[in-house]
């Protein structure tokens, strides 16, 4: 039972954790959070995961390692734990729960387009991972285009992130890197939505 006067200075602190094994959802969290404020103004929302994943939330304030949530769930009204159903795209999901429906991404400072291509070939479940006739696949496609190819490859000075949903695709995307989706998993919709530019190609 939380006393009155406790819950008042709690009662707009709301924690959103994500404690599976498909980082890219930390990104995709840390991009649409301003999305989420400007649809709840006055809410202070948190973001948690876990200790050996939060990297890939640095440079975000309101952030909390999992090791240190039980310690401190008395600073939130809330904490709601985002979990894979089975069926649904996790981070999807919640937003249409949440009854946000325009959530493009706004990209700042794209960097210089080059001629390489990095092809990621590996994604966490549910998203497959692309076979061997879907990379060669990519591969000409990209070749075609005018660029050389590397496979699962740092995106530094990268033109074009080609593959499954992953880190790097949504990590160049915010980047402003060309990005062109192979839809292997449930984020199909969400990647178009955060990235209205953004390419997908069913193989």
């Amino acid at each position: 039972m939380i006393d009155l006067e406790h819950y008042a200075q709690i009662k707009n602190n709301y924690c959103i954790g994500y404690f599976g094994t498909s980082d890219e959802h930390l990104i995709q969290l840390k991009l649409l959070r301003p999305h989420m404020e400007q649809r709840f103004p006055g809410l202070n929302i948190f973001l948690s995961c876990k200790d050996v994943s939060f990297g890939y939330l640095q440079g975000c304030d309101n952030v909390i390692k999992l090791s240190e949530v039980k310690k401190r769930k008395r600073e939130f009204a809330h904490i709601k734990e985002l979990r894979f159903d089975g069926n649904n795209h996790v981070i999807d999901q919640f937003l249409q729960t949440c009854g946000i429906t325009n959530y493009a991404i706004d990209i700042e400072n794209p960097p210089v387009h080059t001629s390489l291509c990095n092809i990621i070939t590996e994604g966490s479940y549910p998203t497959r991972n692309l076979i061997k006739r879907e990379v060669d696949t990519l591969k000409r496609i990209a070749r075609e285009r005018g660029y050389t190819v590397e496979i699962n490859g740092p995106i530094e000075n990268v033109g074009l992130v080609a593959g499954v949903e992953s880190i790097k695709l949504y990590e160049a995307a915010a980047k402003g890197i060309k990005t062109l989706l192979v839809p292997t998993g449930l984020g199909e919709r969400l990647y178009k939505s955060m990235f209205p530019n953004g390419e997908v190609l069913k193989l």
